[in-house]
Protein backbone atom coordinates (compact mmCIF):
# COMPACT_ATOMS: atom_id res chain seq x y z
CA UNK A 1 0.00 0.00 0.00
CA UNK A 2 1.18 3.45 -0.82
CA UNK A 3 -0.79 5.67 1.48
CA UNK A 4 -0.12 9.40 1.32
CA UNK A 5 1.36 11.16 4.32
CA UNK A 6 -2.00 12.87 4.88
CA UNK A 7 -3.81 9.52 4.91
CA UNK A 8 -1.24 8.09 7.33
CA UNK A 9 -1.59 11.04 9.71
CA UNK A 10 -5.37 10.71 9.53
CA UNK A 11 -5.19 6.99 10.38
CA UNK A 12 -2.81 7.71 13.26
CA UNK A 13 -5.31 10.28 14.56
CA UNK A 14 -7.85 7.44 14.69
CA UNK A 15 -5.57 5.56 17.06
CA UNK A 16 -3.99 3.17 14.58
CA UNK A 17 -0.47 2.31 15.71
CA UNK A 18 1.02 0.73 12.62
CA UNK A 19 4.41 1.00 10.94
CA UNK A 20 3.26 2.22 7.55
CA UNK A 21 6.80 2.09 6.13
CA UNK A 22 6.89 -1.72 6.11
CA UNK A 23 4.69 -4.16 4.24
CA UNK A 24 1.38 -4.36 6.06
CA UNK A 25 0.11 -7.71 7.27
CA UNK A 26 -3.38 -8.97 6.56
CA UNK A 27 -4.28 -8.32 10.20
CA UNK A 28 -3.08 -4.72 9.94
CA UNK A 29 -5.03 -4.19 6.72
CA UNK A 30 -8.15 -5.63 8.35
CA UNK A 31 -7.69 -3.32 11.35
CA UNK A 32 -7.32 -0.29 9.07
CA UNK A 33 -10.47 -1.26 7.20
CA UNK A 34 -12.46 -1.75 10.42
CA UNK A 35 -11.37 1.53 12.04
CA UNK A 36 -11.72 3.66 8.90
CA UNK A 37 -15.10 2.17 7.96
CA UNK A 38 -16.39 2.89 11.46
CA UNK A 39 -15.18 6.50 11.24
CA UNK A 40 -16.92 6.81 7.87
CA UNK A 41 -20.19 5.63 9.38
CA UNK A 42 -19.92 7.97 12.38
CA UNK A 43 -18.51 11.16 10.83
CA UNK A 44 -18.50 10.67 7.09
CA UNK A 45 -21.77 12.39 6.29
CA UNK A 46 -23.56 15.52 7.44
CA UNK A 47 -27.23 15.86 8.41
CA UNK A 48 -28.24 16.09 4.74
CA UNK A 49 -26.29 12.87 4.08
CA UNK A 50 -23.71 14.75 2.04
CA UNK A 51 -20.16 13.49 2.38
CA UNK A 52 -17.84 15.44 4.66
CA UNK A 53 -14.10 15.96 4.34
CA UNK A 54 -13.66 13.16 6.87
CA UNK A 55 -15.84 10.95 4.70
CA UNK A 56 -13.78 11.74 1.62
CA UNK A 57 -10.60 10.82 3.46
CA UNK A 58 -12.11 7.56 4.69
CA UNK A 59 -13.33 6.66 1.21
CA UNK A 60 -9.91 7.36 -0.31
CA UNK A 61 -8.31 4.97 2.20
CA UNK A 62 -10.95 2.28 1.75
CA UNK A 63 -10.62 2.56 -2.04
CA UNK A 64 -6.92 1.78 -1.75
CA UNK A 65 -7.66 -1.28 0.34
CA UNK A 66 -10.05 -2.77 -2.21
Amino acid sequence: MNFTSIQIEFMKSLGLVIDFKNNLTDDELDKIEDVVAEKLQISGFDQKYEITSVGLMCESILDQLS
